[in-house]
């Protein structure tokens, strides 16, 4: 039982503390997910004097209330099932929920983590299926001169196939601003192969995930005079240090036949130059929300359509009627289409964002390494 401490103060008794009895406040929760649907967000800011919740599912910001204890908290109805990007403006400010420790992987992290699992469940949530791994890897660049970081999944059973097993291998890019951790943390892309594995859908593979900033986040202008220089960096550290840890931690199949490439909008963009300019590399290459490949990688593809044609596996774009770069991916299949090279193009609800690009890579996995593309 608690014991109450007295202290004598001027001839009086009185209470100080309580023994045994906690003095911290209740524990603070955010976000909070309701099975009526509803999702609760709290903020602790007690001298703030406004705050509001931006939410990915809706596009216009939600109030929040202050409460007596400081904390500012605001309930959403009817949010989808997605994993979803959040965050608070207090006084004009961007915040991310300092309550919760999932938060997109950034340059400058901005964004916090919202997971509502599908019923049934989709390619992206949690299923009880077998699990690959992924793993971290930090190395010396000898292109770049730097200390550089790489993930790597591998299928599930990889572990336990033995030495004779080997797997095709999908390097797959992210977009300006993110880093090599965004496609599983934010993407989901290890959950989704699990699933598509475990139902047959797409064949295990191993999947490479490279920080493809190789001279840094520039800001729009630098980005746009020096975007040459950073597609040869990237392709360099690629050639020179990426696949070659990989090939030599991993079992990897060599053959271009077995070797993919695909990435959204920037790696989407990396993803065709790359690709295209190498297919001797890669017969398999996928542009999501892409940025256009290099002048001089389109125009030697579409000089010579035949022998794009022989050496290509698969050419998937895809893009969202809302997205910016909609025009630009638009003209590009236009000139495959006049040379009469062979693609696969799906113009899709959705605009340039996650959402869109989860069910991209849903789509294209399957189609991979496949005998006949489905």
């Amino acid at each position: 039982m608690p014991r109450l401490l007295l202290i004598a103060f001027a001839g009086l008794l009185l209470p100080a503390i309580v023994l045994g009895q906690s003095q911290r406040m209740p524990p603070v929760v955010s976000p909070e997910v309701n099975a009526d649907g509803k999702v609760t967000f709290r903020l602790r800011a007690a001298q703030a004097k406004e705050a509001n919740l931006r939410g990915q599912w809706t596009k216009q910001p939600l109030a929040m209330t202050r409460g007596e204890d400081g904390v500012w908290s605001v309930t959403a109805e009817g949010v989808p099932a997605g994993v979803w990007e959040y965050s608070f403006q207090v006084d004009g400010l961007n915040v991310l929920d300092s309550l919760n420790p999932t938060f997109k992987p950034q340059r400058e992290p901005s964004k916090s983590i919202l997971h509502i699992s599908g019923r049934p469940a989709s390619a992206w949530d949690w299923q009880n299926v077998p699990h690959g791994t992924v793993h971290q890897h930090v190395y010396d660049s000898k292109a770049l001169g730097k200390r550089r970081e790489l993930w790597v999944y591998t299928p599930p059973g990889y572990e336990k196939a033995g030495q004779i097993a080997s797997y095709p291998l999908l390097v797959l890019q992210h977009g300006s601003g993110d880093n090599h951790q965004t496609w599983v943390v934010h993407g989901k892309a290890h959950w989704i192969l699990d699933n598509l594995i475990a139902t047959g859908k797409a064949k295990p593979m191993v999947v490479m995930m490279l920080d493809g900033h190789p001279l840094g986040q520039m800001s729009r202008d630098a980005a746009s005079q020096r975007r040459g220089a950073a597609m040869e960096a990237f392709r360099n550290e690629l050639f020179d240090d990426a696949l070659p840890l990989v090939e030599s931690l991993y079992r990897v199949e060599r053959q271009p036949q077995n070797r993919a490439i695909a990435g959204l909008s920037m790696g989407g963009g990396q993803s065709l130059s790359v690709g295209l300019g190498n297919l001797d590399r890669f017969a398999w290459v996928g542009a999501f929300s892409a940025a256009p490949p290099s002048q001089e990688v389109a125009q030697a593809v579409l000089a010579e359509p035949a022998a794009t044609n022989a050496k290509l596996k698969l050419l998937w774009i895809g893009c969202g009627e809302d997205d910016f770069l909609k025009s630009r991916n638009e003209e590009f299949v236009a000139a495959l289409k006049d040379k009469g090279i062979h693609y696969e193009w799906q113009l899709t609800a959705g605009d340039h964002s996650w959402p869109v690009w989860r069910r991209y890579l849903a789509e294209f996995a399957p189609k991979l390494f496949q005998d006949s593309v489905k």
